[in-house]
């Protein structure tokens, strides 16, 4: 997984053909296929689109090309240089992403109209007669932009004047077109896996291996309501270790082609907002039957993992199995107990002896991993409590215990002996994708360590390498800027059918086996492993037909889909939270600089805010070289890492913008440099 720095000008240069169109493009197109992506559409009209193909660039749309897309939308194009950029041209919509739209109601004249972050559409006539004007409304889409119309609408319902914190997660459900509601078919075809469900829990199958007196546990966060992984660690008589990994058999409820099947790809991912869970799959089976609750029958299929003393893995098996969870544990309640917390010791002492284990064989693997070189990126995570209008009572740094590790760990072991097990298998399936980082991103990246003061610098691309890097600056000034500059240069992760490693985990074989009840690629995981490994009957069949190229595109795209809509939520909260702390005054450190100004993230509630250059008391001079503000006349200098007050000045919910200026302490500070 090295590669040297003199062959970088060979690197990650896709083969591409050039051809010539009708009316003299020069396009660039795919050996194959033309290429498909999905439309970033912006308020002035014109578009971008980000290519399902992680070599390729965004394109650029004009605003006459983009008068038939909308936000979200996937399309097949091709591209052309335009400049020193690329042009998209539209070949076709593949398929719409949104069936209703989030807008403001306006009226001009006898025109009625709907306005968005991305355009407005017309009203259906007669549709408005006693709505007043300025409202938001949520509106169902009834004709879609073309070059002659900007679209048609009809209302289906009216929000008010003012958006509350209540409607944010139905804001985000609007406006990534996230599905919310199962179709009777789905839903019938669940009720039918339920009852076979319970028949094999009855009478199970005799492939089955029955562990119901093995003493599993389930870890999860406190609020957790679907269980889909449970582990137990026990010894050999040779001093090694046996890993169990059972995971929630939902390749047996979920049939290819089925309704329930169709709708579980159209969501590909369960969406996690703050205080809700828009599931993958319906909560009958998410909640209940697929999910591993304690002390209850349930099927699973698992993975066996043999280890030798030190942490090597001997032998790996795969297999279908009932399992009885001996406790459901929360990551808190297992960090006590390896803390030492005599209550928690006290309370788990039947689960001593399988927890120690668990442990012990962590330590092993965690050393495997500092060995192969793991991009570990422990940047902070923000969690939120709401109350009852959906305002975050309070918003904290979310802990990383031990115990998310233990299980982190596991899960990844797992995962790489099922890919492992398929890669040799040649099985039709989806792996998880992570590519090596482009050297112009290394060069990028050399520069600003150069510039934050580091000395380190990256010869060469490897896990290692980069691992070194976060290592050698961890808690360090700047290095949180340095850390996250880091994460933006890795290729996104993505499901494909060829097996190509995992950069960041240092990995030759991986892929996703361990949420088939939130991850649809995970599910396809599962049913490989029957119908390749297995040669089980309930999987039978399942790829005929399967594009795995084109499943593997949605599927990273709904991924995609689910993420900005997490973060579009949490940074609406966050603003609600700190609307009303205007003028109050917050400890905070400067996390980034670009020339309007500085990115201060409030220590306190693992949250940023920007401070516009402009608002500097006195004259200061933006040095991207250094990276820093430079006063002038004078020396004093504002960098990446320097402690700060500041003062919230404004909140803007709807542009997720928090404003800040310095606190006026820190003024006269400065006025004394």
């Amino acid at each position: 997984m090295r590669h040297r720095k003199k062959s970088r000008r060979h690197q990650n240069k896709p083969e591409k053909k050039k051809h010539r169109s009708r009316g003299g493009k020069a396009f660039f197109k795919s050996p194959k296929r033309n290429l498909t992506g999905r439309v970033q559409k912006k308020p002035q009209g014109f578009a971008f689109i980000l290519s399902s193909d992680p070599k390729q660039k965004d394109a650029f749309v004009s605003r006459h090309e983009a008068r038939t897309l909308m936000d979200g939308d996937w399309v097949e194009y091709r591209i052309y240089r335009d400049g020193k950029g690329f042009a998209a041209e539209i070949l076709s919509i593949l398929e719409r992403a949104q069936k209703e739209i989030l807008g403001v109601f306006k009226k001009s004249g006898e025109h009625s109209y709907v306005e968005t972050s991305a355009g407005a559409l017309f009203l259906s006539a007669g549709d408005s007669k006693n709505l007043a004007s300025h409202q938001w409304v949520i509106a169902q889409i009834t004709a879609y932009p073309s070059q002659r119309s900007p679209g048609v609408v009809c209302i289906s319902e009216v929000l008010g004047k003012d958006l509350s914190p209540k409607m944010d997660n139905k804001i985000a459900v609007t406006k990534y077109g996230i599905p919310e509601n199962f179709s009777v078919k789905a839903l019938r075809d669940a009720e039918q896996s339920i009852k076979l469900g319970l028949e094999e829990l009855k009478t199970p199958s005799p492939q089955r291996k029955d562990l119901r007196h093995l003493p599993f546990v389930t870890v999860d966060g406190e609020d957790a309501k679907d269980f889909d992984d449970a582990i137990l660690v026990t010894q050999t008589s040779n001093r090694g270790y046996i890993l169990y990994v059972a995971i929630a058999d939902v390749s047996f409820f979920v049939r290819p082609k089925t309704d329930l099947d169709y709708a579980a790809i159209e969501r590909s991912t369960s969406v996690y907002l703050p205080g809700t869970c828009i599931p993958m799959l319906p909560e009958i089976l998410s909640n209940d039957l697929c999910s591993l609750r304690p002390q209850t029958d349930k099927l699973t299929l698992t993975a066996e993992i043999h280890y030798d003393q030190k942490g090597h893995v001997n032998a790996a098996h795969f297999y279908e199995a009932i399992i009885r969870t001996a406790r459901r544990l929360t990551y808190n309640q297992l960090h006590a107990f390896y803390d030492g917390n005599e209550n928690s010791k006290e309370e788990l002492k039947a689960l001593a002896e399988p927890l120690n284990r668990a442990l012990e064989l962590f330590h092993l693997l965690t050393d495997k991993r500092k060995t192969r070189g793991v991009l570990d990126f422990d940047l902070p995570e923000s969690q939120m409590e709401l109350d009852e209008k959906g305002v975050p009572k309070t918003i904290y740094r979310r802990p990383r215990l031990e115990s998310h590790r233990l299980i982190e760990e596991f899960m990844i072991a797992a995962n790489s002996e099922v890919a492992k097990v398929l890669r040799v298998g040649k099985a039709s399936s989806l792996y998880r994708v992570h590519e090596i980082p482009d050297w112009e991103k290394v060069d990028e990246l050399n520069a600003l360590v150069k510039r934050l003061g580091f000395s380190h610098r990256l010869t060469e691309i490897s896990p290692l390498a980069f691992s070194k890097l976060l290592s050698e600056t961890l808690g360090k000034k700047g290095s949180h800027t340095l850390h996250q500059a880091i994460l933006r240069s890795q290729k996104q992760a993505r499901y494909e059918p060829t097996p190509k490693g995992h950069f960041g985990l240092a990995l030759m074989d991986y892929t996703h086996f361990t949420s088939p009840i939130r991850r649809y690629p995970d599910l396809i995981v599962h049913r490989a492993l029957k119908e390749f490994i297995l040669k089980h009957h309930t999987s039978d069949k399942f790829t005929e037909g399967v594009d795995f190229i084109k499943l593997g595109e949605i599927t990273s795209e709904r991924e995609r889909r689910a993420m900005e809509a997490e973060r579009f939520v949490t940074r609406r909260k966050q603003c609600w939270f700190m609307k009303p702390k205007l003028g109050e005054v917050f400890k905070g450190v400067i996390s980034g600089l670009i020339e309007r100004g500085l990115f201060v993230e409030i220590t306190e509630f693992c949250l940023e805010g920007f401070l516009p250059a402009d608002t500097l008391d006195g004259f200061y001079q933006f040095d991207e070289e250094h990276m820093c503000f430079r006063k002038r006349p004078g020396h004093f200098t504002l960098t990446v890492g320097d402690p700060m007050e500041v003062q919230v000045i404004a909140v803007e919910v709807e542009e997720g913008q928090i404003t800040l200026s310095l606190a006026k302490k820190n003024e006269s500070h400065l006025n004394s440099n």
